[in-house]
């Protein structure tokens, strides 16, 4: 919007085949897949975006992403006349190819020029979290800096995982160290170091320069090289990232809703990344405390609205009973036991046992024995038990994820 303190663009890196998230990104991108039931992962950077008051977003996408473009252009529509624009580029569109993150932001160098802001704003869009992008970008302006790198405390057994950053007491990044299982940067009397986040905000020139030379990834090449002749900043995101939130507190026997500034799951991030992070995700989101919350009115995420009727849950046969889950409009549940489940709309369950299951769109399921499982999309099984005997999911075609056990049912999946 004009006349905004902070002129910045918000590129999300939508590309990338999603490998290690498999068999969920053989036909979608990773921002594409499902989260919390009714939302795309794509959802949750745009809305962050949306809150922290930035409406120049262009997004970079790679691989199949006709779903992708589709949820974009029927959820997140522009409004130019308010300065307000989601764009959509992808290989196929500029005629090339991505050879890495860094490299899809140059490919887009034309397009960053032409809309001109002061600053960049460049996050990925298959993270879960709740993030003021504004608060980041002021922190970058309020020290004078020229790249600042959002950072968070992990154990030290995942430095194989990130890049690891040295900080100096003024927030100055002293060096960058990417993926270094042996000899990452620990933060001082403590088993933890600052990982990147891959959430950065660049001074225009300052990113237009450095793509210029040679390197196709922000932190094997561009950030190393930046932190020689540039002042590159590291934001706490803990300490930092301040949410506001809604909240039920007991007063004289009544409930009363405040205010609060800052969420309790204001240093949740969760990077998306495999079948196992996924899964977790979705359960992070179910529980009964909730380690993420997406009931925040403050801070809500946006998605299509699919303008079905209330989800229902029945028991006819006094045989149901759910102790925890996220159910979206549309779903039918009839004499089902279960808990942790997280049903898309327009899902069709009866007479089953369900514990951690994940759900997608327009799926049946009849007669199941059900757990730690995810269902793809206009999936239909009956009469099958999954998650219990590996050799038994194997022969029916049922994936199962090597590193955490998760069985993973294929959409259109039948069993019929």
């Amino acid at each position: 919007m004009k006349g905004r303190e902070l002129d910045a663009l918000v590129v999300i890196l939508a590309g990338g085949e999603g490998q290690r998230l498999k068999p969920l990104t053989e036909k979608r991108l990773k921002p594409a897949v499902p989260i919390g039931g009714k939302f795309r992962l794509i959802d949750i950077p745009l809305s962050n975006a949306y809150h922290s008051r930035f409406r120049k977003i262009l997004i970079l996408a790679q691989g199949r992403d006709r779903s992708l473009h589709r949820h974009i252009k029927d959820t997140w529509p522009a409004d130019e006349k308010s300065d307000s624009f989601v764009n959509y580029l992808s290989p196929q569109i500029l005629g090339t190819s991505y050879a890495g993150d860094a490299d899809a932001v140059r490919q887009a160098i034309d397009d960053i020029q032409y809309f001109s802001p002061d600053y960049i704003l460049v996050v990925p869009g298959d993270h879960l979290l709740r993030m003021q992008y504004y608060d980041f970008l002021k922190f970058l302006t309020d020290r004078k800096g020229d790249v600042v790198i959002s950072v968070i405390p992990q154990p030290i057994e995942k430095a194989a995982d990130f890049g690891s950053i040295q900080v100096g007491p003024d927030s100055r990044i002293i060096s960058f160290r990417e993926k270094d299982k042996d000899t990452p940067w620990k933060i001082e009397g403590t088993d933890n170091f600052y990982a990147s986040m891959g959430i950065y905000a660049f001074k225009r020139d300052v990113l237009i320069k450095a793509l210029r030379h040679q390197g196709d990834l922000f932190g094997r090449n561009l950030i190393p090289e930046l932190l020689q002749d540039n002042i590159v900043l590291a934001y706490d995101y803990c300490k930092y990232n301040h949410i506001p939130e809604n909240v039920l507190l007991e007063k004289d026997g009544s409930l009363e809703e405040v205010i609060e500034d800052s969420s309790r799951d204001g240093c949740y991030w969760r990077d998306v990344g495999t079948i196992g992070e996924y899964f977790r995700a979705n359960m992070d989101l179910v529980s009964t405390s909730p380690t993420f919350n997406l009931y925040n009115r403050e801070w809500p995420f946006y998605s299509m609205n699919s303008h079905q009727g209330p989800a229902k849950v029945i028991n006819p046969n006094r045989k149901g009973k759910v102790e925890s889950a996220i159910v979206c409009e549309g779903s039918f549940l009839s004499d089902v036991t279960g808990k942790d489940l997280v049903i898309s709309p327009s899902v069709y369950i009866s007479n089953s046992d369900l514990d951690q299951v994940v759900c997608f769109n327009h799926s049946i399921i009849k007669d199941c024995r059900i757990k730690r499982t995810i269902i793809d999309k206009n999936v239909n099984i009956q009469g099958l038990e999954i998650g219990f005997d590996e050799e038994a999911d194997r022969s029916h075609g049922i994936f199962i994820d090597p590193a955490s056990g998760v069985r993973v049912i294929k959409k259109r999946f039948n069993n019929k």
